[in-house]
């Protein structure tokens, strides 16, 4: 795949309105266009405290010295980077086709490298962490306008893995002494283990997390009567079923439930989450997740 596949000039063009913004940029990280609670030489004027020896000369405010006959300091809103990190299943499964051809990879690979252009062209910071049921090499913090290019790059060689493995990947990541920042994970979720093995690691974790679930079309209720055997695409595990109304209706229920528990999850964390359905176009989909263009993170 591609970079150019992956984006293409109008997805570019689409993009260019959008911002994205914390609520909270940590103190720490490098100057970029993320609003933080750390003061200091900014742009925007907040406050003013007494001057304390070693502190920048050139900040005293001198109209403050006239009237007072005292020093005081001007402090400003220092403007950060945000760090965002992605978290990126190349699981067999989001590898397995559905209805057009339509993979799940490709929508996540897409979401990621689009919300990566966002947030590089905002001075903000970019690195990926691909999991399986192995660990694949990372891309590194990335940054600047320049640095598209780095994703896009390792984006097209990113390989597949096996089998799905949220606990772990969870696990490996928060043991990782990063700034705190938006935690993107991406993934289908289906865990074997279900989402009560991997939410509260993902609970545990101080980022805040925005989840995109990439689904296929019908996934939800699929159109199988009859015999069928089941394959499980990461493990080759195969069941044998006879598909009646009755056998598709436990399932839609499964699938709601599932869904279910991780929109819960979100609503209790105060966490984003979005559903992108592979086979449609990924960016007016991620388009959703902002609001008059700018993503509240």
């Amino acid at each position: 795949m591609s970079g150019s596949d992956l984006f293409d000039p109008a997805f570019l063009t689409s993009l260019e309105a959008l911002r994205l913004i914390a609520r909270r940029v940590p103190a720490g990280g490098r100057h970029g266009e993320q609003r933080s609670a750390a003061r200091g030489m900014g742009i925007e004027f907040t406050d003013v405290r007494p001057y304390t020896p070693g502190d920048d000369f050139r900040a005293i405010d001198w109209h403050v010295f006239q009237r007072l006959d005292k020093l005081f300091l001007r402090l400003y809103l220092e403007e950060q980077d945000l760090p965002v990190y992605f978290l990126i299943d190349q699981s067999r499964s989001m590898s397995l086709p559905g209805p057009g051809g339509a993979e799940r990879r490709r929508t996540a690979l897409q979401a990621v490298a689009a919300l990566s252009y966002v947030a590089l062209q905002h001075l903000d910071r970019v690195a990926i962490f691909p999991f399986a049921g192995e660990e694949l090499a990372p891309l590194p913090g990335t940054s600047g306008r320049a640095g598209f290019q780095r994703v896009l790059d390792y984006l097209e060689r990113l390989p597949q893995g096996t089998e799905t493995r949220l606990s772990e990947a969870l696990t490996r990541f928060a043991h990782r002494r990063l700034r705190r920042g938006l935690l993107v994970l991406v993934s289908d979720f289906l865990d074997p283990r279900g989402p009560d093995a991997w939410l509260p690691v993902l609970n545990a974790i101080p980022h805040r997390p925005l989840l995109l679930r990439t689904a296929l079309v019908g996934e939800d209720r699929p159109a199988l009567r009859g015999p069928i055997e089941v394959v499980d695409c990461e493990t080759g595990t195969t069941l044998a079923l006879e598909a009646d109304d009755a056998l598709v209706a436990r399932y839609a229920q499964a699938h709601a439930a599932f869904v279910r528990q991780l929109e819960d999850f979100c609503r209790g964390r105060g966490a984003g989450m979005l559903h992108l359905v592979a086979g449609l176009p990924t960016v007016p989909q991620l388009a959703r997740l902002f609001t008059q263009g700018v993503l509240t993170a």
